[in-house]
């Protein structure tokens, strides 16, 4: 059987993606059969653990096997930052790989679909922001603090979790969010057996 595991670099990104991940992947992807998500404490953590992973993928049982590798941004170099984390990779084995790096951070996709974030805590009225000028392009702001200011009950792991069942797939304002579902479905689509 086809495995891929997916390394994240904290568990609110878990929780996203194991929400959202079943609405975008073919059926013969299941959770925790097939694929499997990794949650760390950090970036460093993340990174710590990525070398044996990609070896023990590489060596997988003559069955078709991959990781994807997810990470915020954050203040970093995007280029630079994906380039680090593929030659932490290619350092450590052959298996398929797909790095993916967020812009700059989660909080930056539920910035790209207020309405969601609306729908998960229903005090937040999403009129009020959308049209500003910091909310259109929700990669280049500073998503976490402006999510704090508008949604102040909002917390990283709890927010995911009420927020990624409502996540607009086609309408997501967040380019990241946009290329990291296609690269998803593209990525799981090669690694078959």
């Amino acid at each position: 059987m086809a495995r891929i595991e997916i390394l994240v670099e904290e568990p609110s990104m878990k929780e996203f993606l194991t929400i959202l991940l079943p609405n975008i992947l073919d059926k013969y992807w299941n959770l925790n059969e097939n694929y499997f998500i990794r949650s760390f404490e950090g970036k460093n953590d993340l990174q710590k653990n990525i070398p044996s992973k990609v070896k023990l993928l590489s060596n997988w049982n003559h069955e078709a096997a991959g990781v994807v590798i997810m990470q915020d941004q954050d203040s970093s170099d995007c280029k630079e930052l994906k380039k680090k984390l593929l030659d932490i990779c290619n350092l450590s084995g052959n298996c398929p790989k797909l790095v993916r790096i967020i812009c700059r951070e989660l909080e930056s996709w539920y910035i790209g679909d207020l309405e969601a974030v609306n729908k998960a805590y229903p005090n937040f009225k999403y009129q009020n922001y959308i049209h500003r000028a910091k909310f259109r392009i929700p990669d280049n702001c500073n998503a976490s603090d402006e999510l704090k200011k508008i949604v102040p009950e909002f917390q990283k792991v709890g927010g995911a979790k009420k927020i990624a069942p409502y996540i607009n797939i086609k309408e997501n304002k967040s380019e990241s969010f946009k290329q990291t579902v296609t690269g998803l479905v593209r990525f799981f689509e090669s690694i078959t057996d």
